[in-house]
């Protein structure tokens, strides 16, 4: 961040103007150091300095602490408040002679207002102050009842005073901003009113309140409007002081944010937003056009009596109501000559100053503090002056020495001082803070727009050539142009010249001048006064939705010190802006590049404040018609490959006799033909602008988001105990596909990546039997390695499985049923199993993965089994197994029959065996030592008797016998089982 330094000194004397009769007239506005208060008067050196005589010996505790010394520090190219010396003495040098002649030219004791007709007095017969002048030294005296107070009369007249407790510190104008001080008056509200001229309205009570300040502000604003016949006001105060401390965002939209604290107390330490304040922050507060509006549409929260507080607050609504709109305030230090010109030229000025009973004189309703000091506790306004007014109505503990008074219009009601008036000496020595103000009741350009929606005066440097400026789009049209015809400027310093160029349809954001400008050459404007100043510049059409800058140069060859808002706090308020990049900007001369306003860093003496927004302020009205193109769409999302047609025209038809061109802000993403044929190429967002060839300002534009399709037909082409392979269709505009896989459901992540030249990937990382799910996300690469993605494809699964085992069965005789089974890759083993009928599998051998059949003998003859066979493989200690694929069922052979006895009968040998009972037959075979077995018989499995007689057998012979029981399966097949041969002879 760039580091700046704020305004941290006291101002030397420094130049003033105010508008006299039309014209400009240079003032001399005093410092409260060591340089001579200059005046009007021949003899007004010399009553100011005794002023300074007494504020020397006075009982301000607070006067020999005054500094009348400056400095002038230059850090990191921004400079701290206060003139050189030789500032100082060409200041000196044009004052005194210069602005005492130009008076005697002008010759007059009359004056109007700038904005005003000539001779706008009041017609009353009345003479409410008188001219001062009397026939004798008695006649001096002027007493406002005619004749010295009651004791009762008085104790009513010094009552107000009693509750100024509250004192804060003023500064000079352009000092230490972080210093400003809060006017806390009494509880009586007030209004503008001067008994001698005819810009009058009536004298306000602020009971219950001590809001003097916002009071005053309402006279200058009344007196304003009505100098220039405009008419009477009665302006809202309470809507001042509630919406002052209850800010909203504006109503175009741009002070979201800005926040205004305010921590005013009443007498019993109740925070209250009516309790103190400051009108050099509530003119920067109505410069935002918050208000004024008038008393009957937000009443004061009191009762009739003024002596209740209501707790009734204004409806949010209305905030940004007004019939007053500030124009212009002008800030000044005090001097008798300063105040006379601006009260000249402006019928009224407030200021601050130190209220104590002890020096008002309730009798003649004169008061002077006797002492130079700043502590300040109340804010009235002047509305005149009387020269002639006696030293000799004021008390003897204020030190007046020399005759001439300022008449003031308080805020204590009607009831108090003269009228509600009272006289203040030119030699009191606690006046600060001149401010006075114009307005009007209706501008000609309606549309306010500004950043700065809080109200502190904080302060940086515009050196010759420097540059400052603020971005606003326009939309306030509600579809309609605007025409922009005025900027409002802020400067703490005098004579400030300035050169503004305007530039519309802005092409970089961060380059204020990276539009369109609307002038061949700038426009030179001056500044007179320290303040508030609206100036009215060239009109430009600005389209909706569009956005334009203000450029300010410093014109002239010395220092501006320009008005900011910042974050500040005065105790008794704080200053909370919304800093935002985009919206202000400073071009250093030395450096020659734009800064953002949010960048900055403000170096205090005790703390670095972060952004800034300069205070611009931009005033359009709006048109009955659009000036802008008209495009078909704003907005187009579109597949990289898409085509898309957008059409455009104008509102105004001579924006595109010469055609409409075509733009596209990044050919890479999107192209546009000049048709306005939209091809998108690669994934992004850009703009495409149309405009007419007439009209090249005013554009039209539609956002275009290009995204990558989301790749279709990905699916599992194979896979293994090993492998899983994947493919999908191809995706265009990217130059990447990213795969991502998640294993047995847990969190999915990023496989792998490849070009987009391949489609297909076979992943080998995988571990037998776990269940993989893959996604395929096309991507596209960008310049500086941003990756822009696609939608991801719809998920696939696998699971990575040794092959399925198929396992056959054979029978054999013995019996026996052999088992085999291909080999399955991969395979640590293979496990068998087998099971009868319907019954759970019973597993029967566990064999390596080099074996393929396996023999089952442990088996019961004349049994249907069927087998299977599961290939599993060790995976991190554990077996994971395949799946299988069972035999058919297979019949075993019937069982080994044995016979059990062979006996003589009278006919012959008779054979004897143990019947199987799943047997359907027995086969009878015979042989001799010497012959080969031969059957000799077959009986029925049905037959109960398991017995054979052979009748043939011939005696003196030994037979070997055998039987081998048989069974014939559903097929047709007969199986025959084995035997065990015995011997017999008859």
């Amino acid at each position: 961040m760039k580091r700046s330094k704020l305004f941290r000194k006291k101002l030397l004397p420094l130049f003033l103007s105010v508008a006299v009769a039309g014209s400009q007239v240079p003032v001399m506005a005093a410092d409260f150091g060591d340089t001579a208060v200059v005046s009007a008067d021949a003899d007004e050196t010399e009553r100011s300095q005794s002023i300074r005589n007494q504020g020397q010996t006075g009982e301000s505790s607070e006067a020999g602490a005054e500094d009348g010394g400056t400095t002038q520090n230059d850090t990191d190219g921004v400079s701290v408040a206060g003139t050189s010396d030789t500032e100082t003495e060409e200041i000196s040098q044009g004052s005194d002679d210069n602005i005492s002649e130009e008076l005697d030219q002008d010759d007059r004791t009359d004056w109007t207002s700038p904005d005003s007709e000539e001779n706008v007095f009041s017609d009353s017969t009345e003479n409410t102050f008188g001219d001062g002048t009397g026939d004798g030294e008695d006649s001096q005296i002027e007493y406002i009842k005619g004749r010295p107070l009651t004791e009762e009369e008085e104790k009513e007249q010094l009552a107000p005073f009693d509750s100024l407790t509250s004192y804060t510190t003023a500064e000079p104008i352009g000092n230490d901003t972080e210093d400003v001080p809060g006017a806390r008056a009494a509880a009586y509200p007030s209004y503008y009113n001067a008994a001698d001229l005819g810009y009058v309205t009536s004298v306000k009570n602020q009971e219950p309140y001590g809001m003097c300040w916002a009071f005053g502000m309402a006279s200058l604003l009344e007196t304003s409007l009505l100098s220039q016949g405009l008419g009477t006001y009665d302006l809202s105060e309470e809507h001042l002081a509630y919406f002052f401390a209850n800010r909203n965002n504006d109503p175009l939209g741009n002070t979201a944010g800005d926040i205004n604290y305010h921590y005013g107390t009443d007498d019993y330490g109740n925070q209250d937003y009516h309790e103190s304040g400051n009108d050099m922050l509530a003119s920067f507060f109505l410069s935002t056009w918050s208000g004024m509006t008038t008393e009957e549409d937000v009443p004061m929260a009191t009762d009739e009596t003024h002596t209740k507080k209501t707790g009734v607050i204004p409806d949010a609504s209305k905030e940004y109501d007004a019939v007053a709109y500030l124009k212009n305030a002008y800030f000044s230090d005090y001097s008798v000559s300063a105040m006379k010109k601006m009260v000249l030229a402006n019928n009224a000025v407030t200021l601050m100053y130190n209220a104590q009973n002890r020096y008002y004189n309730a009798d003649t309703a004169a008061y002077s503090y006797p002492s130079s000091t700043k502590s300040i506790n109340h804010l009235v306004t002047v509305v005149g002056w009387d020269d002639n007014y006696s030293a000799k109505n004021f008390k003897t503990a204020s030190n007046v020495t020399a005759d001439g008074a300022w008449i003031v219009k308080n805020s204590w009601g009607e009831n108090w001082g003269k009228n509600g008036y009272f006289y203040l000496s030119y030699q009191d020595g606690s006046i600060n803070n001149l401010v006075a103000a114009s307005a009007t009741n209706q501008p000609k350009y309606t549309n306010n727009y500004f950043y700065d929606g809080t109200c502190g005066l904080s302060a940086l440097a515009m050196y010759a050539g420097d540059k400052i400026a603020s971005v606003f789009r326009a939309s306030a049209g509600n579809g309609k142009a605007e025409k922009l015809g005025e900027v409002t400027l802020a400067a703490l310093t005098t004579n400030n010249t300035y050169k503004v160029q305007v530039y519309t349809n802005l092409k970089n954001a961060k380059d204020p001048t990276s539009g369109t400008p609307a002038y061949a050459t700038p426009v030179t404007l001056r500044q007179p006064m320290a303040g508030i100043m609206t100036f009215q510049i060239p009109e430009v059409l600005i389209s909706q939705g569009s956005s334009y800058s203000i450029v300010v140069t410093n014109a002239g060859n010395a220092t501006i010190k320009y008005y900011v808002e910042a974050e500040v706090s005065y105790g008794w308020c704080e200053f909370e802006p919304s800093i935002l990049s985009g919206q202000s900007f400073r071009y250093l001369n030395s450096q020659k590049e734009w800064e953002d306003g949010a960048d900055l860093v403000l170096s205090t003496k005790t703390r670095d404040i972060y952004g800034i927004t300069y205070r611009i302020k931009a005033h359009t009205k709006t048109l009955d018609s659009p000036a802008k193109m008209q495009i078909s769409n704003t907005s187009l999302s579109m597949y990289a490959g898409e085509k898309k047609s957008l059409s455009a025209s104008a509102t105004r038809t001579e924006m595109t006799t010469s055609g409409i061109s075509w733009e596209s802000s990044d050919t890479n993403i999107a192209t546009v033909s000049s048709n306005g044929l939209v091809t998108a190429k690669h994934p992004g967002t850009v703009t495409i602008s149309c405009y007419g060839n007439n009209a090249k300002g005013i554009r039209a534009s539609c956002k275009v988001t290009v995204k990558l399709k989301q790749p279709a037909g990905l699916k599992i082409t194979s896979k293994a105990y090993n492998k899983i392979n994947l493919a999908w269709s191809a995706v265009t505009g990217c130059n990447y596909y990213v795969i991502y896989r998640s294993e047995n459901g847990g969190k999915e992540s990023k496989l792998t990546s490849m070009k987009s030249s391949i489609q297909s990937w076979s992943d080998t990382t995988v571990k037998t039997g776990n269940t993989y799910s893959y996604r395929v996300r096309a991507a596209y690469v960008c310049t500086g390695k941003t990756t822009l993605y696609g939608t991801a494809s719809t998920a696939v699964s696998a699971k990575t499985e040794l092959a399925k085992a198929a396992a056959s069965a054979t029978a054999v005789s013995g019996p026996k049923n052999t088992v085999s089974w291909g080999k399955v890759p991969g395979a640590s083993g293979y496990r068998v199993y087998r099971r009868t009928g319907n019954s759970d599998w019973e597993r029967i051998a566990e064999v390596k993965s080099n074996v393929s059949s396996y023999q089952d003998s442990q088996i019961r003859g004349i049994t249907s089994y069927t087998y299977s066979v599961r290939a599993y493989r060790n995976v991190d200690g554990k077996k994971v197994f395949g799946s299988y694929k069972e035999s058919r069922a297979v019949l075993s052979y019937p069982d080994i029959q044995k016979i059990s006895a062979v006996k003589k009968t009278s006919s012959g040998l008779k054979l004897y065996w143990r019947a199987q009972s799943r047997a359907t037959f027995y086969d009878v075979y015979r042989k001799t030592k010497n012959s080969t077995w031969k059957k000799i018989g077959t009986v029925s499995g049905r037959s109960t008797t398991a017995s054979y007689e052979d009748k043939t057998a011939k005696k003196g012979t030994t037979y070997y016998y055998a039987v081998r029981a048989g069974v014939k399966t559903s097929e047709g097949k007969t199986l025959c089982g084995s035997y065990a041969a015995k011997s017999g002879k008859r």
